[in-house]
C-alpha cells in the first residue's frame, strides 16, 4: 500500500486495519533527507508529515509514536563538552542545517501534542546513520574517494583531525527505535525520567567518530586564491594510509579507513585553506563539483552503468560546515536499556567494504 502520510485524506488508508484493531507502535522514518532544499520543502515533507502523523496517533490513542530526528539540532559543542562525552539531551539547541531546523520544529510540535492531546511519543536524535545501501553520510565520501583513486590523487579534508562526525549503524538505530517504542508504551505520566530528560534520546555508537562527508576536498579543487595559499604556505602532506587505525575516532579515522580501502594517500589541508573555505563556500563547492563530477560520469560510463543509482560525489554548500556532531548516548542506555551491538561498535574498514559491496550488488558502483 502506498500513500502520502503527510496528507490527512491518506490517513484512513494507512491506519485502518482489516481486523479493526489499532497499531501498537508507529515509526516515522519519513521526511526530507536531501540537503540545501527550500524551506517549503522541509516544511511539507518533514514538519507537516510529523505533525500529521502525531495528531492521528493521538486521536487513535496509539501507545507509541517514534519520531526520527537528528543530532544536528544541538549547538556545536565546546571542546570541554566533547571531552566530557558529547552533547546530552539537555544541551543548548541551535540547528546548523535547514533539515535540522525543521526536525526541531517537529519535536516542539510533538511535545505540544503530548501536553494537549495525550500523544505518547519518543524522539530519537540520531548521529549519521550508515550501513549497506547508504545514500547519505558515507556514500558521498566513498564516491569522492573512488574519483580520487581513479585520478591517482591525494584526498584531503578541511578543518582538522578532531572534527566530530558521530555515527550509528542502521541496525542499531532500528534496535533503539524498538526499545524506545517499548518504553513509550509502558512509561507512566509520573515517571521521573519524563521530568529529567523528557522523551528525547541521543542514538550514537561508541566510536565518537569525526569528520562528515562535507569536507573531502583535493587541494587543486580550491579557487585560485586558495591555490595561491597552498603554494605560499606549503606543508608536507599528512598521509594516513600507513598509520595505525585511530582508536579514538576523530576525523583521522575516516581518513585512515578510506586510505586503507581505496589504497590512496589521504591528508588534511593547512589551516589557512580551511579559513579561506569558511568565507568562500560557494566558490569552493563550485570548484569541487567541477573537479569530480565529470570523472565520476566517466567512471560510470566505463563500467557500463547507464542508469546511475542514488549515490554521487556531488557536494553541497550546507555540507561544508565546521560543526562537530558529538552526542552522548548515556540516557538511552540508562532509560531504554539500549546498547550498540558488538558488530557495529564503531565505524571500521569492514563496514566501508560492506557498503561498497552493497553498491556493487545494486549496479551502482563503477
Amino acid at each position: 500500500m502506498q500513500a502520502d502520510a503527510g496528507r490527512e485524506q491518506s490517513l484512513p488508508r494507512i491506519f485502518t486495519r482489516t481486523n479493526g484493531k489499532e497499531f501498537d507502535y508507529v515509526f516515522n522514518c519519513g521526511g526530507e533527507t536531501r540537503y540545501s532544499q527550500d524551506d517549503s520543502v522541509y516544511k511539507v515533507r518533514s514538519l507537516d508529515l510529523s505533525l500529521t502523523l502525531g495528531r492521528e496517533c493521538a486521536r487513535r490513542k496509539i501507545p507509541a509514536f517514534i519520531e526520527f530526528s537528528t543530532g544536528m539540532v544541538y549547538k556545536p559543542p565546546s571542546s570541554s563538552t566533547i571531552s566530557s562525552g558529547g552533547c546530552t539531551e539537555s544541551a543548548p539547541l541551535k540547528p546548523w542545517l535547514k533539515m535540522a531546523k525543521y526536525k526541531l520544529m517537529a519535536e516542539e510540535g510533538l511535545q505540544k501534542l503530548g501536553k494537549e492531546q495525550g500523544l505518547r511519543y519518543a524522539v530519537l536524535r540520531l548521529a549519521h546513520v550508515y550501513g549497506e545501501y547508504d545514500v547519505g553520510f558515507l556514500a558521498r565520501g566513498l564516491c569522492l574517494a573512488r574519483v580520487y583513486q581513479s585520478k591517482g590523487e591525494e584526498m584531503k579534508w578541511l578543518y582538522g583531525k578532531e572534527l566530530r562526525i558521530n555515527t550509528v549503524h542502521v541496525e542499531d538505530a532500528c534496535t533503539a527505535a524498538w526499545k524506545a517504542a517499548e518504553w513509550c508504551a509502558r512509561v507512566r505520566a509520573d515517571d521521573p525520567e519524563l521530568k529529567n530528560g523528557g522523551r528525547v534520546f541521543n542514538i550514537v555508537d561508541k566510536g565518537d567518530t569525526s569528520q562528515p562527508q562535507r569536507s573531502y576536498l583535493p587541494s587543486q579543487s580550491f579557487p585560485s586564491t586558495a591555490t595561491h595559499l597552498v603554494k605560499s604556505h606549503k606543508s608536507k602532506p599528512e598521509l594516513t594510509h600507513s598509520s595505525p587505525v585511530p582508536q579514538k575516532t576523530a576525523q583521522a579515522l575516516l581518513s585512515t579507513l578510506i586510505s586503507t580501502h581505496f589504497h590512496i594517500p589521504t591528508g588534511f589541508v593547512n589551516p589557512l585553506i580551511s579559513t579561506f573555505a569558511r568565507f568562500n563556500l560557494d566558490s569552493v563547492v563550485d570548484d569541487v563539483n567541477e573537479d569530480v563530477l565529470q570523472p565520476w560520469a566517466d567512471l560510470l560510463s566505463g563500467a557500463g552503468i547507464t542508469r546511475p543509482g542514488p549515490i554521487s560525489p556531488w557536494m553541497e554548500r550546507e555540507l561544508l560546515r565546521d560543526c562537530d556532531l558529538c552526542l552522548n548516548p548515556g540516557r538511552a542506555g540508562r532509560v531504554l536499556g539500549w546498547t550498540v551491538g558488538r558488530e557495529h561498535e564503531r565505524l571500521r574498514e569492514g563496514e566501508v567494504a560492506s557498503v561498497v559491496g552493497s553498491y556493487r550488488r545494486m549496479g551502482w558502483w563503477p
